[in-house]
């Protein structure tokens, strides 16, 4: 028989289950409301505003994926073995003593014998083709990599040699200010006379001229200067104008970069370091000066940098577009930090002082000015030349797409290269004697060497990455740049556009790179009502993103 209603015990029951569910909801209202009060006190201490912190947690954030390449942990070493002997044994030495990478002990070398000898010698790679011999070289390595001791060791000759001709210039920089003071003196004196309408004319106007003219041929004689640190563009100029429009940047540090993006002028300015790449012509012209005129500069340098400097190298632009960072060797040695021997054999003394001397030799070859000794190739170093240059050639739409402007680059500075084993074999006698087959062997291997290198360089500041994630990174760099020491959890669309303002024209060209960040997990962008209108959005930080970041910042100390 069908029952048409319910016992009292069955009410009873139903009653005890609901007041239980009244229960557990309470409970976990009251849950929520102390989860709110605790976000809301901790949002109160790091001066967040509660409500946009506690909505910025219920952000969805896709799985985190760094955007990285995925980098060699090894890369190929330097090929010592096609250093000429003595160079190839102080190399090897200065790596054994010091504990550091033969790579960046051979980089260095290189820039010390490039510094040497820069507008002494070119090389003919071919009939209309000829290559200055100085270097752009930038080694990346950690700081415990001891590069400022490895610089030291190298460039020690150099210093030496500055310090003992300054010394010997001592008498002649004083007899040229003597005679610049009195000649001077001279002049003021017939132009005061001259002035005077009612003196008797003890001067000519032809007097003034004739002092005049003998002050402009006097010779000035002033301190060498070869190498230089941190120095803005404008110093820059103004000390090749002194030294035979010549000049060395050697910086463990690489701040050099900041002072060619306007460290101090909010400019940036790299024109001489274009131009004396290859010897193009130079003029400045300056409001309330004449300007500073160079007919051929030349510059040696030599850059040893941590890993986050050529990371944020990208985000200048001009430095990529105006071919700056194409014009640079790039070596990133395998670490040794962790395997370092604390005995190590010391520099021998014979090997240190051969390098030494074949320093001294080649920075006593006189410039010849007007007149640069040109280097030629032997027929099969033509050869060999010419097949590097079409290897590269076919790859330029291939594999080294991403890198063409660097590697358009490679086949001169590899010639540059062979210019200066050449060199070092024959030195004053280079220009009689053609660079040999092996010669140039060796220059293409070590070309091949700085190729690899050089393409992981570019992975590394992001300059091989499509368009959308260059953006993405840069955004995400200036968002950090904000935060300062903080780790910023959310920021408004129009600050973060603020922020990146002269990268981009629109917060419509800012859409892509932060469409990138939230594929990748670094970002969630949520609508946020405000009032009437168009809702405003909010960027909120993935806090995996942070914790990702500080485990890269530990690789690199």
């Amino acid at each position: 028989m069908a029952r048409s209603g319910t016992t009292g015990e069955e009410t009873g029951t139903a009653g005890k289950e609901a007041e239980a569910l009244a229960r557990k909801e309470a409970a976990v209202d009251a849950a929520i409301v102390a989860t709110k009060e605790e976000l809301s006190h901790i949002c109160h201490l790091s001066h967040a505003t509660p409500e946009s912190d506690i909505i910025g947690i219920f952000a969805i954030f896709a799985i985190f994926a760094p955007m990285v390449k995925n980098q060699k942990k090894h890369l190929v070493s330097f090929p010592v073995d096609c250093l000429p002997g003595g160079v190839r044994q102080y190399t090897v030495a200065v790596s054994e003593s010091l504990q550091v990478p033969a790579d960046m002990v051979a980089s260095f070398v290189f820039a010390v014998l490039s510094l040497c000898i820069q507008g002494k010698y070119s090389i003919r790679v071919k009939a209309d083709w000829v290559e200055t011999l100085n270097l752009y070289v930038l080694v990346v390595a950690r700081p415990s990599e001891r590069k400022s001791p490895t610089l030291k060791e190298v460039f020690k000759p150099v210093f030496r040699y500055v310090k003992e001709e300054n010394e010997r210039r001592k008498s002649e920089i004083s007899e040229y200010e003597i005679k610049k003071r009195i000649l001077s003196g001279k002049l003021k004196n017939i132009q005061d006379t001259l002035s005077k309408p009612t003196s008797k004319a003890k001067y000519t106007v032809q007097d003034a001229v004739d002092c005049q003219k003998e002050l402009d041929e006097l010779e000035e004689v002033t301190k060498l200067q070869m190498i230089l640190d941190d120095v803005t563009p404008e110093a820059l100029v103004k000390a090749m104008k002194a030294n035979s429009e010549k000049m060395g940047i050697i910086s463990a540090e690489g701040g050099i970069f900041g002072m060619m993006a306007g460290r101090y002028s909010n400019n940036t300015n790299i024109d001489i370091f274009l131009k004396s790449y290859s010897g193009e012509y130079f003029s400045s012209v300056r409001v309330g000066s004449g300007g500073i005129t160079l007919e051929n500069p030349l510059l040696t340098v030599c850059l040893a940098a941590q890993p986050q400097l050529i990371a944020d190298i990208m985000d200048n632009k001009e430095f990529r577009g105006r071919g700056l960072l194409a014009r640079f060797l790039y070596s990133i040695p395998n670490s040794m930090v962790g395997s370092r021997t604390y005995r190590s054999k010391p520099i021998d003394q014979l090997i240190r002082a051969d390098y030494e001397n074949l320093v001294e030799e080649l920075l006593n070859i006189p410039d010849l000015t007007g007149f640069e000794r040109v280097i030629r190739l032997s027929p099969e170093a033509d050869a060999l030349s010419e097949q590097y240059n079409q290897w590269i050639e076919r790859q330029l739409t291939d594999e080294l797409e991403e890198i063409e402007d660097w590697a358009g680059k490679l086949h001169g500075n590899t010639m540059r290269i062979a210019g200066i084993l050449h060199v070092v074999k024959h030195k004053s006698n280079a220009i009689n004697v053609l660079l040999e087959e092996d010669t140039m062997k060796s220059a293409i291997e070590i070309g091949k060497y700085y190729l690899e290198h050089s393409k992981q360089a570019f992975d590394i500041m992001g300059l091989s990455d499509p368009q959308e994630v260059k953006d993405a990174k840069y955004i995400i760099s200036r968002i950090d740049s904000n935060s300062k020491n903080s780790k910023i959890r959310f920021i408004s669309k129009r600050d973060a556009f603020d922020l990146c303002r002269g990268h981009f024209g629109t917060v419509e060209e800012m859409e892509p790179g932060l469409k990138c960040l939230e594929e990748h997990g670094y970002i969630a962008i949520k609508p946020e009502k405000s009032g009437r209108g168009r809702p405003s959005e909010k960027i909120y930080i993935n806090p995996e993103y942070y914790k990702w970041k500080e485990k890269q910042n530990v690789k690199t100390r």
